[in-house]
């Protein structure tokens, strides 16, 4: 059997090819940020957490989650995911951490199958939209870059911590 070291490598190894791969087509939305996906602080977190994010066609939502604990369930509608609904499923995933390309525009529904993990909060409500927001001001190459550059060492700091608790 690996140890927790091993997993832990094996983990951050994936987040930090994921978080290079393709950067430029698309953002990586990190769900539940600091927290990842799993069991809510409150009912409202990860709904709180979408309204902050403008998620497009091309993004990509990282859920870091321990697979066997956590899982990811899609439905198609807000009723089913209003009432957790393990009927109609349109995908499921289990093996964390897991990345969802976003492909097409409109409502996408997400929960944990687990437990009552859903009835408890961990679920996620977004809407893709067509094309990302434009940005306020251009700035210049050199300035991209280094922004560029700054964001990716957020991000992977930020993995490192979240691999650091889910591993706990």
């Amino acid at each position: 059997m690996a140890s927790k070291t091993h997993y832990t490598i094996l983990l951050l190894s994936a987040v930090t090819a994921s978080l290079f791969a393709g950067s430029a087509a698309g953002v990586y939305h990190i769900v539940g940020a600091g927290k990842g996906w799993r069991m809510a602080p409150n009912k409202t977190y990860y709904e709180d957490w979408a309204r902050t994010r403008n998620i497009s066609i091309g993004d990509k939502l990282m859920f870091l989650y321990r697979s066997g604990v956590y899982n990811i369930v899609e439905v198609p509608t807000k009723e089913l995911f209003d009432k957790c609904s393990m009927k109609n499923i349109t995908n499921r995933y289990q093996n964390g951490p897991t990345i969802i390309e976003l492909t097409q525009q409109g409502p996408r529904y997400y929960f944990c199958g687990v437990g009552k993990h859903c009835e408890e909060g961990q679920k996620l409500a977004i809407n893709v939209s067509a094309v990302a927001p434009p940005q306020p001001d251009a700035p210049s190459t050199s300035s991209a870059t280094a922004s560029t550059a700054a964001a990716l060492r957020y991000l992977a700091a930020l993995a490192v911590c979240v691999v650091s608790e889910l591993l706990m």
